[in-house]
């Protein structure tokens, strides 16, 4: 054998898995690891990946508690999730939890039982934590010219994070327990919305998000760099040729043989026009209407609308120019802290397959 072909099929990569349990939707993402890549390559390549709605902070987000039925859909989907982690070999599995675990009085109970059941360690982190680590995810998707401030936003079912930046520095960033899951739970709006409806929120985004406000009118960031999640669901429903990409997260598993190294996927364009006509229309529509839409998830129809009240209130605090979605976010803040040795988080620990 060629000594350069038997260098190439000895190489061993470090396949690592990394589960998001978010508020309203878990996560998995396996990828292989590879060696030595040159810095601005992705030094990873996907193996498989899966979203499963679960709705954790279903009917307790305001009460501060994860019922019990929230529990167990959440522990049978890491229990999904650990049979595609067996079948694909996994080395290292990784599992963070954010806003629901977080505020919740009962997490332990959901944490505890993952450990008993699994194996898996799960690590609640804090909110600071979760924006540096969709910001360091972001980040690798999007450069942004001298002298542009950028804001990077994502909308969860628990919180919202948000991170000032510019191509020198983060200027500021905060986590506010402003997520979609909370405004429902407090507006109880899933069907119509109504013309007042945004009206109605208002004075609530007013109060909780004032902290932002200030910041906003002190930097004004002409670009908004969305994470994944609900700009996910913008990105598919403005863009005209839609494919329903989010419907169609599973990669499949590629031979190590054919695995090439490439660049990260460069943050999408949004068209900011077609989002302000889409936020109109998601106002004034029903469920049913945002159910048959092209590319609407369905686990995403009910709450979307809150999702595009948040934006909708930042577009009335300063002036986006421009609009993109991000491919990444916790997920990939976790790959990239991963790659370079560094801590991934303050505690959290791989568990080995």
């Amino acid at each position: 054998m060629h000594p350069k072909k038997e260098l190439h099929k000895k190489v061993k990569y470090r396949r690592v898995a990394v589960i998001d349990c978010g508020t309203n939707t878990f996560n998995l993402r396996i990828v292989d690891i590879i060696p030595g890549v040159e810095k601005g390559l992705r030094p990873w390549t996907k193996v498989f990946s899966i979203r499963l709605p679960v709705r954790l902070g279903k009917g307790g987000i305001d009460k501060g508690v994860i019922r019990p039925d929230r529990i167990a859909r959440g522990l049978d989907a890491i229990g999904v999730m650990r049979e595609a982690i067996r079948n694909y070999q996994t080395d290292e599995v990784f599992v963070i939890a954010t806003s629901a675990l977080r505020d919740a009085s009962n997490s332990k109970v959901f944490t505890e039982s993952v450990q008993n059941r699994y194996g898996y360690q799960v690590q609640i982190i804090s909110g600071a934590t979760e924006a540096s680590l969709i910001q360091e995810g972001v980040e690798l998707t999007y450069s942004p010219p001298e002298g542009e401030t950028v804001l990077t936003l994502d909308i969860g079912g628990g919180s919202t994070e948000c991170v000032i930046w510019d191509k020198h520095k983060v200027v500021w960033a905060r986590s506010f327990n402003v997520g979609v899951a909370r405004l429902q739970a407090l507006f109880k709006l899933s069907d119509r919305f109504g013309e007042d409806a945004y009206d109605k929120m208002k004075p609530y985004l007013d109060d909780m998000l004032a902290p932002l406000s200030l910041s906003l009118s002190k930097t004004n960031p002409s670009v908004i760099l969305g994470s994944s999640g609900s700009f996910d669901t913008f990105y598919s429903l403005t863009k005209s040729d839609s494919k329903n990409g989010l419907n169609a997260e599973k990669d499949k598993h590629r031979d190590d043989s054919k695995q090439k190294i490439k660049f990260h996927p460069s943050a999408d364009v949004v068209d900011v026009k077609k989002f302000d006509d889409l936020a109109d229309i998601l106002i004034r529509n029903t469920l049913k209407d945002r159910l048959n839409m092209k590319g609407m998830p369905p686990d995403r129809a009910d709450l979307i609308p809150y999702a595009s009240a948040i934006i909708k209130w930042i577009q009335n605090e300063t002036e986006i120019k421009h609009f993109y979605r991000s491919k990444y976010a916790v997920r990939e803040g976790v790959l990239s802290r991963i790659v370079g040795g560094d801590v991934v988080t303050p505690g959290l620990a791989s568990s080995l397959v």
